[in-house]
């Protein structure tokens, strides 16, 4: 015979199949027990409860029969529980008997009802979830009464008036697009054929039925299957699923796949595993019956006693096996590794996901569950309930609803936004939702109650906002300029005095914000080079990654302060992940719902996600991803989501209100409260109050894209800080490899090198943000090595790698000389102290010299050169004393700083921790940077040793300090630029007048161009050679030393023209981050760029463009100059002598009537040439453009489209 002939057990999914010959078919699940004799399966709950309910008794064996002093025994006296839960509106014991005569229970009761062993309040009540077993609380409920401004839905909902008959369902019924007068028309101009339900594209075949025919479902093709990095194929690749659904006991593959060929099961520790794995209660096995499917429960050592092998000395009971006899625990114990004793098994621990939905309590031998403060424990003991009626706030493009998640409510809030509303928070206490309006560049408010709306602050670029509602602050990322910051809420108090920077050090680019108040802990998305989640305190400390793996482009954050996890959407994945607050047990989420998540809520058990692209709100449980539900669907784009209730704002003591800071507090890690001031403005030493900063001194700290003012007023700490201290980041606009800077007091200006570009340029510091003048100067193939500007004459020394010549370059006009150009291998570092006329610099890669590196001081006219330091070896940041009589700097292979007086005596030196950098001297204050994997920052006076500030893992490249005695003094130079035309360079004792590198000094203070190269041509800068002017600045270079490339913005010099490449007028100028500026040909340092072209008349040109000793000729736009009998050159400046004046005479006639000729036949073409193309090609390509612009102003944007487009019926 075929079959089992007395019993057969076989495990299917989470459950024990028991087959019985005259029985049938018996299943226990996971949360029930199989009585002693198999004949039936008991609840563990009702274990030990005082009725029997085995046949045979078993299940109300081995119960406890006392309880200690701080528990309550059961009235069937077998089971012992915390007095703290009796009369808690909750039954804990089988029999009720904790609930029993209670006169008293839990706040909010409103509706007793199973047996009045059970409380629910008032919300609890017809809001369509069974919460009481009798089901009483949905019993006679009577449908609710709408407001006027409402339509009553045949279920009692209540949604807006303007929704009824607007061609798409909002009641849950579809009642309100019932009886409607007349078909609505669809913005979208698309419809269902029969039941005229409007409807979007992306809502065909979504899966979700939104035709009441539900034609809009049907004849779907089929789409390839494609399973995501974190999804498992399922056999009949018709379909993909999350890989955490494998063998949870649930078939989520049609074909049943995902739960096949899974792992052994792992038995309670209590019971006995089959070797064919089922699992038996001890009392099953040497029973003489065979439980096992494989027969491995019974024979072998069954016959050998537990009193024969003498082993009573087990600590809970002895039981037989095949193997012999074993040593047995109760239900909740599992057997210790000396196979005597029983441990108390963990539920809280061991069970994932968790036993409880909140709180899990272990006990000896069981577990109880527990809720949050404001929730209420359900009915089956495990999941909890909050009370009051939680809110789904939600951006639907410019619209922002209020949708009640048990009522199904639908409400606008005013918002006036004409662009989508892409970020939006709210705070209970103030009634007030507030959110980013993208037009206005403001954070606006709108209150609950729809009657006011207003404007907490304007003029921010707010990307994401989140509510700080214990600090009573609104925080918001500015993902452009790259900064987090905060304002009081208060709408009395939200100016520039009430508001503070975060954090604005290492953020690339920002997405999404998220607040833990309770903890005083932010979260926040990068999106920027590297993805990664990262955690700060509220004040910006303690500031970490928290996830940087499992990553595609994370967007929406949120953090569930229940389960104590951060949520993140990933648009790149098509998923959602989540984290515990420490970054641990990363969990990625990847259902077919998830495919374009923008934001993320989370609430109770639930998880909420916007998805604009399919234009839905949709909800399913945030462990498992399964519940799967559509919340809110509208025909427009959803963006933002909140979750609104007053418990999610309540139970956290604010630490602001005992601090008395005089401007703005915010929360820290704890959470403690700290002080913060707003720009302008440096904390004290009291770290309460805020003061001015008036002749404070402070450093400059060089990253690769911005520079971090630090006032030394903020050292006052003794702490050695793990972050930045009070500081002011400004980012350096189109600036990404910035290496070298100065910065000139009194005109509030930053100058830096871009390695990026080769280029130098400066930028203006105003209102906290530094705003670009332009470039100075720009090399080609090149870069800048050394740079520092003259304070008083705004000169700029500097040298390059393929140019290593002490050069200055005027700021002002378009002059540069070479100083220093022999001797001299690569300039590494330059120091000027203009008041006594100096300049210093270190000559580098020295070694086939016999010295390594040198320390070289010269007059700033590079005169008086000496070598003042010899055995130094990587001298960098060389640095005056504001006295201007000690240099000092830093050499990085040494590890020391050295300090010598200017004319090279008294030498000392500091020796100090490995990877210095940098040096700075601020009066009698030494500071410096070393770098490891962190950048420290150091300083050290006379009367103290060294110290460690603070450090930071930004990486620093510049170090800079500046104090009230900084920049002081003036030099001849100071008035009038010393009466030199072109360049004033300071000595210690006078001044020198020097001209750019193509002219010569006339009267020791004038300037004439010099005349060695032809006509058209110029010199290059190491004067060995002259190329034509068309070659300068053509992005390729033809000097030996690379000066035709060194390019930068156009000014004219007064009196004169310029040439300057000029660029067809149908060709538009290529895109640029800084100011449109024109390439000249050959050096051109100016940057002023607002003096205006000057047009000399003929008269003006001939006596001072051709020296008097000519007249000027206009050609292209140039003015040249055509020279009298006896006189050459550019300007007519050279007189002939008399000898050969003859020959010269016949040939400049016959020149300058060539000269003549050519011009006028030049000029003939030209204008033939400009008539054919007025009638001709470039007619044919103004009509192109033309053309061109009217199709462009005829493709329709989604609301014209919707406004001409016919409307179109599903087939």
């Amino acid at each position: 015979m075929g079959g089992c002939l007395f019993l057969c057990l076989v495990l299917l999914s989470d459950s024990l199949q028991v087959l019985s010959a005259g029985s049938g078919l018996r299943s226990c699940t996971r949360d029930s027990k199989l009585c002693r004799d198999g004949s039936e399966c008991v609840l563990y709950r009702y274990l030990c409860d005082g009725e029997r309910d085995c046949m045979d008794g078993s299940d109300e064996e081995d119960c406890e029969t006392s309880c200690s002093k701080d528990q309550f025994q059961c009235a069937h006296g077998r089971m012992c529980i915390e007095k703290s839960q009796v009369c808690d509106g909750v039954p804990h014991c089988q029999d009720r008997s904790d609930e029993a005569e209670c006169t008293k229970y839990m706040e909010g009761c409103s509706h007793q009802c199973d047996n009045k062993s059970r409380c629910i309040p008032s919300s609890f009540l017809c809001d369509g979830e069974s919460d009481c077993s009798d089901g009483s609380d949905e019993a006679k409920c009577e449908k609710e009464d709408c407001s006027d401004t409402e339509f009553k839905c045949t279920s009692g909902q209540c949604v807006l008036a303007a929704m009824r008959c607007d061609g798409h369902p909002d009641c849950r019924d579809r009642s309100d697009e019932e009886d409607c007068t007349k078909v609505p028309a669809c913005k979208t101009k698309l419809r269902c054929p029969q039941s005229k339900e409007c409807l979007v594209q992306e809502w065909i075949c979504d899966g979700d039925q939104d035709c009441r025919d539900g034609t809009d479902e049907k004849d779907c093709p089929v789409a390839p299957v494609n399973c995501g990095e974190f999804q498992w194929l399922c056999k009949s690749k018709t379909k993909c699923i999350p890989k955490a659904w494998l063998c949870d006991g649930m078939k989520d593959c049609n074909d049943g796949s995902d739960e096949t060929e899974c792992p052994a099961v792992t038995c309670a520790p209590h019971q006995f595993q089959c070797g064919s794995q089922e699992c038996l209660d001890p009392n099953l096995v040497c029973n003489g019956m065979t439980n096992c499917a494989d027969g491995s429960d019974e024979g072998g050592s069954c016959h050998t006693d537990c009193a024969e092998e003498n082993i009573m000395h087990c600590s809970q009971g002895c039981y037989n096996t095949p193997q012999g006899p074993r040593c047995r625990c109760a239900a909740g114990f599992r057997l210790m590794e000396d196979g005597l004793a029983c441990a108390d098994v963990d539920e809280c621990e061991v069970q994932t996901p968790g036993v409880c939905s909140q709180l899990c309590i272990n006990a000896p031998g069981s577990y109880r569950c527990d809720c949050q403060p404001g929730f209420i424990m359900e009915a089956d003991g495990h999941h909890c309930k909050i009370t009051g009626e939680p809110l789904l706030l939600s951006s639907i493009q410019t619209d922002i609803y209020l949708y009640g998640l048990r009522s199904h409510s639908l409400v606008t809030l005013p918002s006036s936004a004409k662009k989508a509303v892409l970020s939006l928070d709210y705070d209970w206490k103030g009634q007030k939702v507030f959110w980013v309006s993208l037009e206005m560049a403001a954070i606006m408010w709108s209150s609950l109650d729809q009657k006011m709306t207003g404007s907490l602050i304007k003029g921010v670029q707010a990307d994401s906002i989140a509510v700080d509602w214990v600090g009573r602050n609104l925080y918001w990322i500015n993902g452009v300029k790259s900064y987090i910051a905060a304002i009081r809420l208060a709408a009395a108090s939200a100016s520039s005095l009430y508001q503070s920077i975060i954090l604005d050090e290492d953020l690339d680019q920002p997405r999404s914000l998220a607040l833990l108040p309770q903890k005083g802990l932010m979260f926040w998305t990068e999106i920027g080079n590297v993805v990664k989640i990262e955690r700060a305190g509220m004040d910006g400390s303690e500031r970490r990654a928290l996830v940087n793996s499992s990553l595609g482009w994370p967007g929406g954050v949120a953090v569930d302060a229940v389960s104590e996890r951060v949520y993140w959407t990933d648009e790149r994945l098509k998923a959602i992940g989540s984290a515990t607050l420490d970054g641990d047990d990363i969990r990625i989420l990847q259902i077919k719902e998830t495919t374009n998540p923008f934001s993320v809520a989370v609430f109770n058990d639930m998880l909420y996600w916007s998805d604009a692209k399919k234009r839905v709100v949709q909800a399913a449980h945030k462990i498992s991803g399964k519940n799967h539900q559509v919340v809110l669907k509208r025909p427009r784009q959803p963006f933002a989501v909140k979750i609104i209730h007053p418990m999610l704002q309540m139970g956290t003591v604010n630490p602001c209100k005992k601090m008395g800071c005089s401007h703005m507090c915010v929360l820290a890690p704890g959470p403690r409260a700290v002080c913060k001031c707003p720009p302008g403005l440096l904390l004290a030493e009291d770290d309460l109050n805020c003061s001015n900063l008036v002749n404070s001194a402070f450093l400059l700290l060089l990253s690769l894209s911005s520079v971090t003012q630090i006032y030394l007023q903020s050292q006052h700490t003794t702490a050695e800080l793990k972050g930045w201290p009070e500081h002011l980041a400004l980012q350096i606009p189109s600036v990404n490899k910035a290496n070298l800077m100065d910065y000139i007091l009194k005109e509030r200006t930053l100058f830096v090198t871009d390695d990026a570009t080769s280029s130098l340029s400066s930028f203006r510091l105003k209102d906290s943000l530094l705003t670009s003048q332009g470039q100075l100067l720009e090399l080609l193939d090149d870069a800048v090595t050394a740079m520092a500007v003259d304070w008083i004459t705004l000169n700029i020394y500097w040298s390059s790698y393929k140019q290593p010549h002490l050069q200055v370059t005027a700021v002002t006009g378009t002059y540069t000389a070479i100083l220093i150009k022999e001797g001299i291998n690569r300039v590494g570092s330059i120091a000027l102290h203009p008041p006594s006329g100096r300049v210093c610099f270190t000559n580098m890669d020295l070694e086939a010299t016999g010295s390594t590196a040198t320390i070289v001081c010269a007059s700033m006219d590079g005169g008086e050169q000496r070598v003042v330091w010899k055995d130094a070896v990587q001298p960098t940041s060389l640095v005056f004393s504001n006295n201007g009589d000690n240099i000092f700097w830093a050499d990085t292979s040494l590890g020391t700083i050295g300090s010598v007086l200017i004319d090279g005596s008294g030498y000392t030196e500091l020796k100090v921790d490995d990877g210095l950098a940098a040096v700075a001297v601020s009066d009698n204050l030494l500071l410096w940077i070393t770098v490891t994997d962190k950048t420290q920052l150091w300083y050290k006076d006379a009367q103290q040793d060294k110290k460690l500030w603070f450090e930071v893992g930004t990486q620093v490249v510049g170090l800079k300090a500046f104090s009230k005695r900084s920049q002081m003094g003036s030099n001849p130079c100071t008035e009038n630029n010393g009466n030199c035309e072109h360049l004033c360079l300071a000595t210690p004792t006078s001044r020198t007048c020097k001209c750019s590198y193509d002219h010569i000094l006339l009267n020791a203070t004038q300037c004439s161009p010099e005349q060695h190269c032809p006509a058209g041509s110029r010199p290059c800068l190491d004067h060995l050679s002259c190329l034509p002017v068309e070659k300068f600045c053509d992005g390729h270079a033809d000097c030996t030393d690379h000066s035709d490339e060194n390019c930068v913005g156009t000014q004219q010099c007064p009196g004169a023209e310029v040439l300057a490449p000029t660029q067809p007028h149908s060709s538009p100028p290529p895109p640029s981050s800084v100011s449109p500026v024109s390439q000249v040909t050959g050096l051109n340092t100016t940057l002023n760029v607002s003096i205006q072209r000057v047009n000399l008349d003929a008269q003006q040109c001939s006596q001072r463009r051709c020296s008097g000793n000519g007249h000027c000729v206009e050609t292209k736009g140039v003015a040249t100059c055509v020279c009298s009998l006896g006189y050459s050159g550019d300007s007519c400046e050279n007189r002939l002598v008399k000898t050969m004046q003859g020959p010269i005479v016949y040939a400049a006639v016959g020149l300058c009537a060539a000269v003549v000729i050519i011009v006028v036949i030049v000029l003939v073409k030209r204008k033939k040439s400009a008539n054919l193309r007025g009638t001709g090609p470039s007619a044919g390509k103004e009509m192109s453009m033309t053309d061109l612009e009217s199709k462009a102003e005829t493709i329709p944007t989604s609301h014209t489209a919707s406004a001409e487009k016919p409307e179109v019926d599903l087939p």
